[in-house]
């Protein structure tokens, strides 16, 4: 393996993984952007495939394009990115080598993935600077709403390993990656707090809101995702 540091809009890469093609629209383009903020050599390599693993590390599995806010508020448009939700690690991959260079998440603050595959296809994550257990502070969380409150999703994946082994096995014959979604409601002070997505955790979880939240649920239901996202945009500017 080689040895060598790449800058990216001041963002040091520490690595690179060998991992599978995929095209993106205007690759030139990309490949512009990307030469004109990365300098050095050949990294070190490593394979960040998974193989044989069920499920995926990622948040999406194929490369979306991504703008990313840098600590010195410095925004990097259109890179082709891949958020590895269970190692906590954001990749962007050069089209023309065909390798994921493995960021320094320590100078991420933000970034919006355009997702064509959802109804709302920018999608807005952050440091979970509000969590209620300071470690998880930060990952990223994606943004559902924001005004007063900020309604907040947290991507979280666990990895368990095979065990088909032995009489009280449970037959699992690969190792498998486990998702679990946890929503946030939170101020911009004090810890945010979990909620489910009802009318009556909202209202628990945002007692100044309540009322509202109350008549307004009267005209509209509050039973997806997308159901809470409208009902907060309703009352909470």
């Amino acid at each position: 393996m080689k040895q060598a540091v790449l800058v990216l809009a001041g963002l040091l890469v520490t690595k690179i993984a060998s991992c599978q093609n995929n095209n993106l629209t205007n690759p030139v383009n990309i490949q512009e952007n990307i030469n004109s903020i990365v300098k050095g050599s050949a990294a070190m390599t490593m394979d960040n495939r998974y193989a044989g693993v069920t499920g995926t590390p990622y948040l999406v599995p194929r490369w979306l394009s991504a703008d990313i806010t840098t600590r010195q508020k410095k925004v990097v448009a259109a890179l082709p990115l891949k958020y590895d939700v269970l190692q906590q690690q954001l990749l962007m991959r050069d089209p023309q080598k065909g390798d994921s260079l493995l960021l320094d998440e320590n100078l991420v603050t933000s970034f919006v993935l355009s997702d064509p595959s959802r109804m709302h296809d920018k999608r807005q994550f952050r440091r979970f600077l509000e969590a209620p257990n300071p470690a998880q502070s930060r990952e990223f969380v994606e943004v559902l709403h924001q005004g007063k409150y900020a309604l907040l999703k947290q991507y979280n994946k666990t990895l368990d390993k095979a065990n088909y082994k032995g009489a009280y096995s449970v037959d699992q014959r690969s190792d498998e990656i486990q998702d679990k979604i946890t929503y946030y409601l939170a101020r911009s002070a004090g810890p945010a707090v979990p909620v489910k997505l009802n009318l009556k955790a909202l209202q628990a979880a945002a007692p100044d809101l309540a009322s509202a939240l109350k008549e307004e649920g009267s005209k509209r239901p509050a039973k997806t995702e997308d159901d809470v996202v409208a009902l907060l945009g309703a009352v909470d500017k």
